[in-house]
């Protein structure tokens, strides 16, 4: 249809929204580009929940192809599942722990049941493929479930206490040496039949020592307990 100036008549073109001889605005309306501008956003811009989100996509399709090339270059090599079971059950481990992590980060204790509970069948689920239950029952469920508890614990006398500062750093360093305790007091039960600790004691006196030192600091200076001021960062 041919676009004309109502006012002087003259013929225009059609994009054209106005006359260039008398200025008379027109009706026409220049045309819609077939491709629109492409939308962009910043990522500082993204609320908090859009950003973990964007975060677990991005981490799920890295671990996801990680577990396919790895069973497919083991199907190539080995023409069987065998050493790429381990990395996908490491995999599915992230995935899961990503999960939690960023979806119940405001729960933690609920975080660590659920955690405890998915590594757990994870563990029985890679002895089943290996025919065989010895290690899951025997070392790795109760390694697991004494890091859990330690972990629980130690969350626990965080959240009741009413100064957080060195004290922090205290309760960490005891829940690593218990950690350590329980982790030899397992391997040397399943190994040797008897409970026999030598460098976990070690690593508990050390630990204990220093901690010590902290909640001491930490009783004797409440007022100076908070990290930032006690050492004027």
């Amino acid at each position: 249809m041919m676009n004309v100036c109502k006012k002087c008549g003259v013929e225009l073109d059609i994009n054209m929204n106005y006359c260039p001889l008398c200025g008379h605005k027109t009706n026409a309306t220049s045309e819609t580009p077939l491709f629109p501008k492409d939308e962009t956003y910043d990522f500082q811009e993204l609320s908090d929940i859009q950003k973990r989100k964007v975060f677990w996509d991005l981490s799920l399709i890295v671990l996801l192809a990680g577990m396919v090339t790895s069973t497919i270059i083991d199907l190539i090599i080995n023409k069987n599942i065998t050493w790429s079971k381990y990395t996908i059950t490491l995999c599915l481990s992230l995935v899961i722990h990503l999960s939690l992590v960023l979806f119940l980060h405001t729960r933690l204790m609920y975080l660590l049941i659920s955690g405890f509970a998915t590594n757990s069948v994870l563990l029985i689920l890679l002895d089943l493929m290996n025919k065989r239950l010895d290690w899951a029952l025997t070392f790795g469920l109760p390694l697991m479930l004494s890091i859990y508890i330690t972990l629980i614990l130690l969350l626990v006398i965080i959240k009741k206490s009413r100064q957080k500062g060195v004290n922090l750093i205290a309760y960490v360093l005891l829940a690593l040496a218990v950690t350590g305790l329980f982790t030899e007091a397992i391997l040397s039960v399943n190994l040797y039949n008897t409970l026999i600790l030598h460098w976990s004691l070690i690593l508990l006196v050390c630990m204990g020592a220093v901690s010590a030192i902290l909640l001491f600091i930490h009783f004797r200076l409440k007022k100076a307990t908070d990290l930032r001021k006690f050492f004027n960062l």
